[in-house]
């Protein structure tokens, strides 16, 4: 088990975890694979709609039964109106199903990120992605010999 930095291409070793060759047989791998949406916005508007909440609410039911799991939150534009859009979805996720903030991640791109971005997506200054990352879950714990 490691740590990764993306500024390098090997793990960083940590001198708390245990690396192990195997996984004993009582171990489980639990994985949760990649959930993407991508909700709209009207013109100038930072307000959720039905529709947005109820993409919201499949995301905040994931991130409720799932404890190991968190979402990301990004847009491609970063004025005011922006940062009142990631806060509208985020409040209503952590609101709504009690997820604790640490799971919730805001994240504005930069230019050459909204640049490609804006290629693949006509309504790019209206769009949320939603992204939850794949969670690999080791159930064991080596160091202290318990689940």
């Amino acid at each position: 088990m490691a740590i990764h930095s993306f500024s390098q291409t090997t793990p960083i070793s940590h001198p708390l975890v245990t690396e192990l060759n195997y996984y004993p047989e009582q171990g489980m791998l639990v994985a949760f694979p990649t959930h993407y949406d991508v909700i709209y916005f009207e013109n100038n508007s930072s307000q959720l709609t039905i529709n947005m909440k109820t993409i919201l609410n499949s995301i905040g039911y994931l991130l409720d039964t799932y404890k190991e799991t968190y979402l990301v939150i990004t847009l491609h534009t970063s004025d005011d109106l922006a940062y009142d859009r990631l806060y509208s979805v985020a409040d209503y996720i952590a609101m709504q199903f009690k997820i604790e903030q640490e799971r919730i991640q805001i994240i504005l791109t930069s230019q050459e990120e909204t640049k490609h971005y804006k290629q693949y997506e006509k309504n790019w200054k209206n769009s949320t992605e939603l992204i939850m990352p794949k969670t690999i879950i080791v159930t064991y714990d080596p160091e202290l010999g318990m689940y």
